[in-house]
């Protein structure tokens, strides 16, 4: 199994890029997974789309994904939208420094971020204050007693510290600089302890569901292609083809918490396409059915590359 997942499937595709009807093919199945973000008042919903944009993520409300934020309290409200969803649903806990106690479970993936920290940029002026807050520590009880307070850096400058890390920011990043950390490292922590990173695994295990059923589209159309172009029978029944679907498949069920044996030798690929067959067979989706049967004709196709014999 590559492990190189939906863009195997691409790449292989992109071989025939100079065929219109081959390329828009390709381009669909390669397109960038598109997110809406949504959220009560007051939860840092901007926030967290700025962070995902920033990050490299589309942000629309044209979505194959959907974000919803919760802050420390999940309202009626909240599980109403989530239940209603007609997208993948990703719940992120912002505000995730100063809450008390996870959330409660939601029926869907839950993953805590602090997306102030994962927007904040030190300029040179927020750099010097945290220098000066590292040798002459100030009142870090509330911000409202970080800001008032009589201390060196300017309140001005305080309230930027404030509005652009939060205490917790500050914290941290006066305890890093006390550390001897440089102001790209101390840039590098506020990041980790943002949990961005986390939040973007988290979509990419949803969005593994979306690019398998763009790559069905994909073998949708160009088995329809094949009764005029030979090519498109030929690519569909390649190796490199479906393994590339299986590894595809592989994604989805993992991301939904299901084992696949990754074993090389031939007994291993016999033992997976026995299983994976069993479980299509099962009470399970339509798109895990179809999962099961790609996992199946791959790992037949390895097990007879290996000296599996009929």
């Amino acid at each position: 199994m590559s492990g190189q997942r939906h863009r195997d499937f691409h790449d292989q595709l992109a071989r025939y890029a100079a065929d219109a009807r081959w390329a828009a093919i390709a381009e669909r199945v390669d397109a960038p997974l598109r997110v809406a973000v949504s959220g009560r008042r007051g939860v840092g919903r901007r926030t967290v789309a700025r962070a995902l944009a920033l990050a490299g993520v589309s942000v629309t409300p044209d979505a194959d994904l959907q974000v919803h934020v919760v802050a420390e309290v999940v309202k009626p409200e909240d599980r109403a939208e989530i239940a209603a969803a007609q997208l993948p649903v990703l719940a992120v806990q912002n505000k995730a420094d100063v809450a008390r106690e996870p959330v409660a479970a939601l029926g869907v993936p839950i993953q805590p971020m602090v997306g102030l920290l994962a927007v904040a940029v030190l300029d040179d002026e927020l750099w010097d204050a945290l220098r000066v807050l590292a040798v002459r520590p100030a009142d870090l009880s509330s911000p409202d007693s970080f800001v008032a307070g009589v201390h060196p850096v300017r309140a001005g400058v305080r309230r930027r510290l404030v509005d652009t890390v939060d205490l917790f920011g500050v914290t941290q990043s006066v305890a890093a600089i006390r550390q001897g950390v440089s102001k790209a490292g101390v840039g590098a922590r506020l990041r980790r302890l943002s949990r961005i990173d986390a939040v973007l695994a988290q979509l990419a295990a949803l969005g593994a569901q979306v690019h398998y059923r763009r790559m069905l589209d994909a073998v949708a159309e160009l088995e329809a292609l094949a009764v005029t172009d030979p090519r498109a029978a030929e690519f569909l029944s390649r190796d490199d083809t479906v393994i590339a679907r299986m590894a595809a498949a592989v994604d989805v069920v993992e991301a939904a918490g299901l084992h696949v044996d990754r074993g090389e030798s031939p007994a291993a690929h016999l033992r997976r396409a026995v299983q994976w067959r069993r479980y299509g067979h099962g009470p399970v989706s339509g798109i895990h059915r179809a999962c099961g049967a790609d996992i199946v004709r791959g790992s037949l196709r390895l097990w007879s590359h290996a000296g599996g014999s009929p």
